[in-house]
């Protein structure tokens, strides 16, 4: 039988095995594992003089576990007492064969030992304390066979990984398990700790004095140290805290090999939770200053990251000392001295080059911080120790935030950089903190270091882009107030300091650099400070300059462009009354970019794809932020009517005759399709920019984007199948409204009408929004009476039959006919509230008028969402009166 589950288990692993000779393997290991005897016959097979192969033998203890585990969790009887006391001699007998000095030549592996010692685990939570109470002596011995106490390495190796797996399955806390299992962890600990704790420690203490010096002592001793790691969590502190104990990890500092797993330790030990202040004692009694000030880190970049771990521990622990009220002055002034002694290692790993060991003392900087501000709300000025500190956080996290030299910029495209600019945003919060604790501090070190790099002639992009990044986070700061005061004579101060450094900026020469970054910084900040430019306006021809030049919309870099259309049209918008009659020579200046060529997207089958979201949407979106920001700057008050109207049509004649061009070929050909979508998506921003540029609209205005309306319209009923040419009508018409007023009504009854017989469900949200959009813009007019008369029926009837398809337990359906009852609910308060309930009740509607009423009812009464339940009840009560009145 035995060769028989060693020929499954191996035709189970093989990768190249017939696969239903493989799932018949698969299903005999599986009746091993369910029958009564199959753990004896793995124990046999595990315990057989004749090894087998690591992984059949893998696969016996996993058998042999699971029946300890049922045992352990469930208390099945398949394993009784004598099965149980079968188990431990068999075990104890491999043991003393396989792990004595003496017995056997080759050793288990690793992964052999681990299994073996989480096998034992298993045993052990059945056994300890009741019936195997002399565990840890049996295990003891083992450290002895062949020799004198503590000097068989296979046997020390096996009792660590024992206590290594007991730790996971009885103390580890990142594990979460149930109350019953707590309890009974609980009770095992607890015996530990009266009959067998003082021996362990005393044996852990024996086995680094004995095999620290010995060559072959590395992994016994580095398994001792992480058993003292981990144990020292829920143990006596007293037993491993003695100056003989630490005096011995301390001295494996020194060893190169094992130091770092002695630093863990003493992280370890160090983080043991305990009353303040006996982790002062704790801390003082262990005297790490000196010790970390004697270590040699050299060029040894895990044991640096190790040792940065137990400065970032112990500075939190001080921190947090301090940080409690109930705690005498003295024990205060005391704990305050050794932090004072130990955070300059904490700042020193901070400016450490790598980030992994910068980023270990984070959360010592953080709460050091944070204390530093809870002290400044208790009116406490800063110390000259803690200034000191200050200035060194700052100064660190500075240099920190600067581009190094093995970098270079990417805008975010590579891995590196993104790693980099996450830790460069969670440093950006310390700075945050510096600026609440020292307002002063902050605006004179980072206006230093701003005007320094906007200084000089030979310059260092990385310095620049560390100015201008440094700026642009002062700027944020004193917007969001989260790091500056906005009220006040501090106020005051930090305007005039973040305006001082405005105006150096836009007179320096830094663009002459030529790099990416640096073009990009700049457009960014002269928009998130566009007030600036309302105390210097004359600055804003020479920034409008910039933008149309190949620092901004024409950059050479598709990157910077693209972003660089955004941040024109932001900048316009948000100073649009600054500008002036300067619209003629921005749209000249821009006019090859205002040139749409489509491109169709693929699919990942190779095919084009025309649905609403298959748009070439990368550069055409950024685009469209051009044709709004030339609407706004044609509508500014400053530019003559004759003028408006003259640029009005150079921007619209193009896109005009390219729909008539493309048109023919459209039905057939998918680019030309696209590019009718992007030439209407062009037409409603540009009326968007027109309506929002405050000028009042005239009348060849208004006749330009009627004859947009109804070349929209030639396009629509042609290319109607297609969702994108739907969804841009749709669009387009909804930002020509506010442009052309009610005269676009019949253009609109007619776009409706055309809309209605194509959209799908998903469009029938948008359709219904666009709706609520027209009833609220021309509410009391008779022609949007008429053509709500003229569409309520059929548009009910399409959302009704909508919403009686069942979603067949899709998330995505579900979500969608939820969305669709919100939009009908939405559609039919804006009736209400907009004094158009008449069309409910119209000769041509009311017939469906009881369905409505029983619609709303349904959908209010199955919902589980609280706002269709709220909006729901409001309409139908509303309609209920209606009902009544006829």
């Amino acid at each position: 039988m035995e060769d028989q589950i060693e020929q499954a288990v191996e035709i189970a692993l093989n990768s190249n095995s017939d696969p239903m000779i493989k799932q018949q393997a698969m299903s005999f290991c599986n009746q091993v594992k369910d029958s009564e005897d199959g753990w004896q016959m793995c124990l046999s097979l595990f315990m057989n003089d004749r090894k087998r192969s690591p992984a059949v033998r893998f696969f016996a203890l996993q058998v042999v576990d699971d029946a300890l585990v049922k045992r352990l969790n469930e208390g099945e009887k398949q394993l009784d007492d004598t099965s149980l006391l079968y188990i431990k001699e068999a075990l104890l007998s491999y043991i003393q064969r396989e792990y004595n000095p003496q017995g056997a030549t080759d050793a288990d592996a690793v992964f052999m030992q681990n299994k073996l010692a989480q096998t034992i685990t298993f045993f052990f939570l059945l056994s300890y304390p009741n019936t195997w109470p002399s565990f840890f002596d049996d295990l003891l011995t083992l450290s002895s066979m062949g020799g004198s106490q503590f000097s068989n390495g296979r046997g020390l190796q096996l009792f660590l990984r024992i206590l290594l797996a007991q730790y996971e399955e009885i103390a580890d806390t990142l594990i979460i398990r149930s109350p019953e299992v707590a309890r009974r962890n609980t009770v095992i600990k607890d015996a530990i700790r009266v009959r067998d704790m003082a021996k362990l420690a005393s044996a852990w203490m024996e086995i680094l004095v004995q095999w620290t010096p010995r060559d072959d002592g590395y992994l016994i001793v580095e398994n001792c140290l992480r058993v003292i790691g981990s144990w020292v969590s829920w143990i006596d502190i007293s037993l491993i805290v003695t100056p003989q104990y630490m005096s011995i990890i301390f001295g494996i500092l020194g060893n190169e090999a094992l130091r770092g797993a002695a630093c863990d330790t003493l992280s370890e030990i160090i983080s043991k939770k305990m009353k303040s202040s006996d982790k002062f004692e704790l801390v003082s009694l262990l005297n790490l200053p000196q010790t970390i000030g004697q270590l040699r880190l050299g060029s040894d970049v895990e044991f640096t990251e190790k040792v940065a771990r137990l400065v970032n521990v112990v500075c939190l622990d001080l921190v947090r000392i301090l940080d409690e009220d109930q705690f005498a002055s003295r024990l205060k002034e005391n704990t305050e001295n050794l932090l004072q002694q130990l955070f300059p290692f904490a700042i020193g790993f901070l400016a450490n080059e790598y980030d992994d060991t910068s980023s270990e003392v984070f959360p010592a900087t953080s709460e050091y911080l944070s204390f530093l501000r809870k002290e400044k709300k208790r009116n406490k000025p800063l110390n000259p120790a803690r200034h000191s500190t200050l200035t060194s956080i700052l100064n660190t996290v500075i240099l920190k935030i600067r581009y190094d030299e093995s970098m270079d910029w990417s805008n975010g495209t590579e891995d590196s950089e993104n790693e980099f600019l996450e830790v460069r945003g969670r440093l950006r919060l310390f700075q945050d903190a510096v600026a609440a604790i020292d307002e002063n501090l902050f605006m004179d070190t980072i206006s230093s270091v701003v005007i320094n790099s906007l200084n000089g002639e030979k310059r260092d992009w990385r310095d620049v882009e560390l100015g201008l990044f440094e700026l642009g986070a002062y700027g944020d700061g004193l917007r969001n107030a989260a790091a500056l005061p906005t009220k006040g004579q501090g106020s005051s101060k930090a305007m005039e300091v973040l305006n001082d450094m405005l105006l150096r900026l836009t007179s320096s020469n830094v663009l002459s650099i030529g790099h990416p970054s640096i073009n990009l910084h700049y457009m960014e900040l002269v928009v998130k400070n566009s007030k600036f430019f309302e105390t210097h306006p004359q600055i804003v021809p020479q920034v409008l300059e910039i933008f149309v030049s190949n620092v901004g919309v024409h950059s050479s870099n598709l990157q910077v462009q693209v972003r660089a259309w955004y941040l024109f049209y932001r900048f316009i918008k948000l100073c649009k009354h600054l500008t002036g009659d300067i619209a003629e020579t921005a749209l000249n200046a821009i006019s090859d970019l205002l040139v749409i060529k489509a491109e169709v997207p693929q699919k990942n089958d190779g095919e084009s794809d025309m649905s609403a979201d298959g748009t070439d949407s990368g550069t055409f979106d950024g685009r469209l932020y051009l044709f709004e920001a030339c609407g706004i700057l044609i509508s500014v008050e400053p530019v003559s009517n004759e003028k408006q109207y003259h640029l009005l049509k150079s921007v619209l004649t193009p896109i005009f005759g390219d729909m008539e061009a493309s048109l023919p070929r459209a039905p057939e050909d998918p680019q030309q399709a696209q590019q009718i979508h992007h030439d209407i998506m062009a037409v409603g921003t540009f009326a968007r920019g027109i309506n929002d540029g405050g000028k009042p609209i005239t009348d060849p205005v208004r006749e330009q984007f009627l004859l947009a309306g109804r070349a929209i319209l030639v396009s629509l009923e042609t290319l109607s199948g297609l969702e994108i040419i739907r969804e841009a009508s749709r669009f387009a018409f909804a930002r020509m409204v506010p442009v052309v007023g009610h005269q676009i009504l019949p253009e609109i009854a007619v776009l409706v009408s055309r809309l209605l017989s194509e959209s799908s469900a998903s469009e029938l949200i948008d359709f219904m929004s666009f709706l609520g959009q027209l009833i609220h813009n021309f509410k009391g007019q008779s022609g949007i009476l008429d053509m709500l008369d003229q569409l309520l029926t059929p548009l009910l009837s399409r959302v009704f039959y909508s919403l009686s398809i069942a979603a067949n337990g899709s998330t995505d359906e579900e979500i969608q006919q939820t969305d669709i009852k919100k939009a009908y609910l939405n559609f039919m308060m804006g009736l209400l509230n907009n004094g158009m309930e008449a069309v409910l009740t119209s000769e041509r509607n009311r017939q469906i008028f009881e369905s409505v009423i029983q619609s709303i009812a349904h959908y209010t009464s199955i919902s589980s969402d609280a706002s269709i339940k709220k909006m729901g009840s409001s309409i139908y009560t509303r309609l209920e009166a209606i009902m009544k009145t006829m």
